[in-house]
């Protein structure tokens, strides 16, 4: 099955493994690329190709496609990176304090920092919306209408910029309210943290990497489950999980997410880093098996989707109501996951869904 290929594959990428248990026929090796792409993981992906025994790799004509798409991503990589820089330097000269979220900061803990998939620049400003707003509408151009969390502007090359007055939020209110209070402690640290770009490009603000170990699996969770993330979130909280060896930071990570409701989930996503081949000594909990195989089913079946979808598999012409029902079908099969969040999704769902009816 292509999808146990793909994991294969992953292991040989992230140095788990030497080989595939077979060779792939060039059908597979072009399934395999489809996967990887709707997967955002096309460059990690073809790290492992580079690693995999002469004898096991894909025939001249498939490996010139990937590469070709990966010398995109890699100078797609090195764009955004001057523009992270840039953007850091204006803030920081109109006396904002700011983080970058995700995105480049997380590229530095990949060993192929240029191979991350991209997207945006996601920064985090300090100050409440409306100060927030107005500094963007008064520096960036084509700036959109801000919602409960950031404001988007549009950079040079077409690179959407989101500036952020609230990284993340959860749906519960009692969790939420959690969360906030954390995020309230938490800030302060956040905007002196710095890391180096790759290739030497120069330095951006990056949240420290306690805040990370709770804000991209928050973050995971967010975009996983309302509409498909694919393997890049993973694969961000991979690194940052191999990357942190300070077993107290680790333990209160793990304490903060139980809080939030989201210890089950953790314990699904650290069974997927085992099958990625990370040890049980660096899991940050046990892995969940059951959990596991049903976050893995969900990931690799939706993979990234573009929209507002919260359904296994793209949307074809359908009514609201079936697009609706599809929703609460995924919701309800994934509630083990976050029993905690999951259902207050499904009455958001059902609420807006009537709410809209009534207008």
């Amino acid at each position: 099955m292509v999808t146990d290929l793909f994991m294969q594959l992953m292991r040989v990428a992230l140095g788990k493994s030497e080989r595939l248990t077979i060779v792939p026929t060039v059908e597979e090796w072009e399934q395999l690329m489809e996967v990887s792409s709707a997967q955002g993981m096309m460059a990690v992906a073809f790290c492992g190709v580079e690693r995999l025994p002469k004898e096991q790799r894909p025939p001249i004509e498939v490996i010139m496609d990937w590469s070709a798409v990966v010398d995109y991503i890699e100078q797609e990589n090195r764009r955004l990176n001057r523009l992270c820089v840039k953007v850091c330097e204006m803030f920081q000269r109109d006396g904002k304090r700011m983080c970058v979220l995700k995105g480049q900061g997380m590229g530095v803990l990949y060993p192929w920092p240029l191979r991350r998939s991209n997207g945006d620049i996601d920064v985090w400003m300090e100050g409440e919306m409306d100060a927030v707003v107005a500094y963007v509408k008064a520096h960036f151009q084509q700036v959109e209408e801000p919602n409960l969390f950031h404001v988007a502007a549009t950079l040079p090359g077409e690179v959407e910029l989101e500036v952020h007055y609230r990284p993340v939020c959860l749906s519960s209110p009692k969790k939420d309210a959690l969360l906030r209070h954390w995020m309230t402690e938490m800030e302060p640290s956040q905007w002196q943290n710095t890391v180096v770009l790759s290739e030497g490009v120069g330095q951006i603000n990056v949240p420290t990497k306690e805040f990370d170990l709770v804000f991209i699996l928050l973050h995971l969770f967010h975009h996983w489950v309302y509409e498909g993330c694919g393997m890049k979130p993973f694969m961000d909280y991979y690194w940052l999980v191999e990357s942190l060896k300070d077993v107290t930071v680790r333990a209160k990570a793990v304490e903060v997410l139980r809080t939030f409701g989201l210890g089950a989930f953790l314990s699904a996503v650290m069974f997927i880093f085992k099958e990625w081949g990370m040890q049980d000594e660096q899991l940050l909990c046990p892995s969940d098996k059951r959990l596991g195989q049903l976050l893995l089913e969900d990931v690799l079946a939706v993979g990234i989707v573009t929209g507002d979808d919260l359904s296994v598999g793209r949307l074809g012409k359908e009514s609201k109501f079936r697009r609706l029902w599809r929703r609460c079908q995924r919701m309800w099969k994934l509630m083990p996951l976050a029993p905690h969040e999951i259902p207050w999704l499904l009455y958001q769902s059902l609420f807006w869904r009537l709410k809209a009816k009534l207008k």
